[in-house]
Parts: structure tokens; sequence; C-alpha cells
């Protein structure tokens, strides 16, 4: 049977993540579940969309990704890096699909029955489960809607300057560490060893690959799990110790 992740918005005392799971019980026996985050704040799509980008590529090839956050009235099935992603089009695969190429998107059509007496729609429990059960018992993603061309992004920023010295760019999200992730995606230097680089003024040296390669109390660059480079501080935080938080300017000398 199928290899199914949730990824929720639910609080931890919240009966909506084990009602979803027993949903999926019902309707696909023998499924194996695996809970990827919960709790993910449901006004920050930008930290759910990075979160996403780093965990949905190393699950092997049909996997099927259930991601119920902030979910409205727009829901599909996104093809993508040989898995499928059950979601709300409100830009939460932005990250995902600016590394891995979209290989197709169908809208959910809405379900038949199963709405409260109020009108209202569980989206988890009654349209994403539903349609992920569909997609493990081997229907494929256009029995479950119409093709769309294309689904929605959220606002990235881009390096703001790109030369053949430098690179200038941004904070786009402080993680629970307090690691400040920048828009300077590893593609971008590729092939190129950073000489230096600063935030604010503020020089963190070169670029690390493990948090090991320098002391404690020390701050370093290195790569996030979804490409990102970002800045971080051996045993601190680093939002704290570098005072920075979304919106600073980072700078990656590559002279």
């Amino acid at each position: 049977m199928g290899l199914v992740t949730l990824t929720t918005n639910f609080g931890a005392r919240d009966p909506s993540a084990a009602a979803l799971k027993g949903v999926l019980y019902q309707l696909c026996p023998g499924i194996t579940l695996v809970d990827l985050a919960h709790q993910l704040p449901p006004d920050d799509l930008m930290e759910s969309a990075l979160y996403l980008a780093g965990a949905i590529p190393y699950f092997p090839a049909g996997t099927i990704h259930l991601v119920n956050i902030n979910p409205g009235p727009a829901p599909i099935v996104v093809s993508v890096a040989g898995q499928y992603v059950v979601c709300p089009d409100n830009g939460v695969l932005t990250v995902l699909a600016d590394a891995h190429p979209i290989e197709a998107i169908h809208a959910i059509a809405p379900p038949e029955s199963g709405a409260q007496p109020s009108g209202q729609i569980f989206y988890g429990r009654e349209v994403f489960a539903p349609a992920v059960a569909r997609l493990v018992n081997g229907e494929a993603p256009a029995a479950l809607g119409d093709p769309l061309e294309a689904m929605v992004r959220l606002h990235l920023p881009r390096p703001s300057e790109t030369t053949d010295q430098w690179i200038k760019g941004e904070v786009i999200h402080v993680d629970d560490f307090g690691n400040l992730v920048t828009n300077i995606h590893r593609s971008l230097l590729e092939g190129i060893q950073p000489v230096k680089i600063s935030i604010g003024g503020f020089s963190v040296g070169g670029l690390s690959h493990s948090f090991n390669d320098v002391p404690v109390g020390s701050p370093l660059a290195l790569y996030q799990a979804g490409g990102y480079l970002q800045l971080a501080y051996r045993g601190d935080r680093a939002d704290k110790r570098l005072r920075a938080g979304r919106g600073a300017a980072v700078k990656v000398v590559i002279a």
C-alpha cells in the first residue's frame, strides 16, 4: 500500500490530526502514515513552503503528501518530483516548484456529500483525505478533477543584485533555532566559493559545510535543507546575536 505523509497546522491537543488519520485508515486500510509536521503557522505560508521544499524531495517516488495548511475553496493535486501533493492552492508549494519542475496540476472536485449541517467543509477530512485515498487506490490525478495550467505562487523576493563579484539578497525566514534563511539559493553559487558573507555589515566568514566547522559561539553560513543559504551561530541563535530578522540585507562576495 501507499506511503502517505501529513503536514498540517493542527495543534498537538487538537483532535483534527487524529481524525484525519482515522479517515485515511478507513478509506485505505494498510497504508503507511508519516507525520511530517503539525502546528505549522497558518498565517506564515513562507515557513510552510520552505519546510515542504526541504522535506518532500527526500521521499521515494510515488509518495503522496497531504498538506492541510490554511485550506480554502481551491484544493489541488500536484505531481512533482515523481510524487503527489494534495494541498490548497495558496502558494504553499512555491519554493518546491522553484527547485523541481511541476509535472501536472489538477483541481480536486468538491465532495458530493460530507459537508456539515452548517454547510462547512472540513477540507482535511472531507476533501484531502478522500482524494489521497483515491490516489493510493490507483486512480490517476486526472480522475480527481480538471487540469490546471498554473497554481498560486507566493511572492518570493529574488536577490536584489547579482554581479560577477557579489550577490545581494535578504533574510526571508527565521527558523525555530534562530537561523536566518536567505533568498540566495545554492544554484546561484554553483561552482563558486564565496570569499565573505555578511549581514548588516557583520562578517560571518565564508561558506561552511557543517556546524562543526566553527568553534562554539561563532557565526557561520551554510545551506539549509531546501538549498537556501542560511546564517547561523553554533550553540546560539543567529537572530539574537546578529540582531537581524526578515528583510535584513545579506551580501555574498564571490570575487
